[in-house]
């Protein structure tokens, strides 16, 4: 299991009342308003409350597709495997998944993995992601709802952070949630993220498109893509190296990543569609005028000593 600290001075937590956690070294007290931790602040909480209830059946359509459609979870497998595969033998150690929703990485978690932690703002998807680890007997996780710029981990608590589309949600404190992770992961600590590439315009173009007509994308102007240039600016501004970037995703992702917007393939029970759909993927990425138009990215970084 990961330890918990408070997220205002990383001092570690005591349970105060069941549910209950208090910080040894400062005042802050964060009582139970869920069934998992909650370590945030009362003014964060509300906010919280108030998007739960804003979002409710956005939230409500994500976890439908990520559980029943068989399209939908069949991506899901390939791409957070794709991301597993990053993560070299020698990083195989404490795992942070952040920003992840219903801890779709974390569900799949490789054996080579000793613990893993879960964080997400939305207490109703990690209360989901809660409730399946214990129904599957998985005890490596620890899942908490917390803030990605204030984390309840004491620095160097983790060999890798995970991030599967969470960066283009916080585009305005990306830098700050970079130096946290940095402070997280222990020297020379592995960052693997999956974001949607805008390394292309067509693909740009088609992606706002999306997002302005997708209950599930929401109409967010700051929420968008990343250009390889911005993520390479941004790594290097809060203390990563680059290690690899590579553009996938050409015709899977959009038919069977994002099924709000094609209800027909939502419903659809065909794995072998899904993996006909796939495979095209993997051809269209050997193309070399086809692989900077991937919808999405991943890439690899490697926290530095300094910033």
């Amino acid at each position: 299991m990961i330890e918990l600290t408070c997220p205002r001075c990383h001092a570690s937590l005591d349970v105060a009342e069941p549910g209950a956690l208090r910080c040894t070294s400062c005042p802050a007290f964060f009582p139970r308003r869920a069934e998992v931790p909650v370590l945030l602040d009362d003014g964060a909480w509300a906010g919280v409350v108030e998007r739960l209830d804003r979002e409710a059946v956005a939230i409500a359509q994500y976890s439908e597709a990520r559980r029943h459609s068989i399209l939908n979870m069949l991506y899901y497998d390939w791409w957070v495997a794709r991301m597993f595969e990053a993560v070299p033998a020698a990083d195989s150690g404490a795992v942070l998944e952040l920003m992840g929703g219903e801890a779709e990485l974390c569900r799949r978690l490789p054996a080579r993995f000793p613990a893993a932690a879960a964080l997400d703002m939305n207490a109703r998807m990690i209360e989901s992601a809660a409730r399946a680890f214990r129904e599957s007997g998985e005890t490596r996780v620890t899942a908490v709802c917390g803030d990605a710029m204030r984390l309840p981990f004491a620095a160097g608590t983790f060999s890798v952070v995970l991030v599967q589309g969470g960066f283009h949600h916080v585009r305005p404190i990306m830098n700050e949630v970079l130096l946290e992770v940095r402070r997280v992961l222990r020297k020379g600590g592995l960052l693997v993220a999956s974001e949607p590439a805008n390394d292309a315009f067509i693909t740009t173009a088609i992606r706002r498109w999306q997002y302005e007509h997708s209950e599930l994308q929401g109409n967010d102007p700051e929420e968008d893509g990343f250009a390889r240039s911005e993520i390479v600016a941004r790594l290097e501004k809060t203390g990563f190296s680059l290690e690899t970037y590579e553009n996938f995703a050409y015709v899977a992702y959009p038919l069977m990543a994002n099924m709000d917007l094609l209800p027909l393939l939502a419903r659809s029970r065909s794995r072998a569609l899904g993996r006909s759909l796939m495979r095209l993927d993997d051809a269209l990425e050997r193309m070399p005028f086809l692989r900077k138009h991937g919808w999405l990215n991943l890439f690899t970084a490697r926290s530095r000593s300094t910033a």
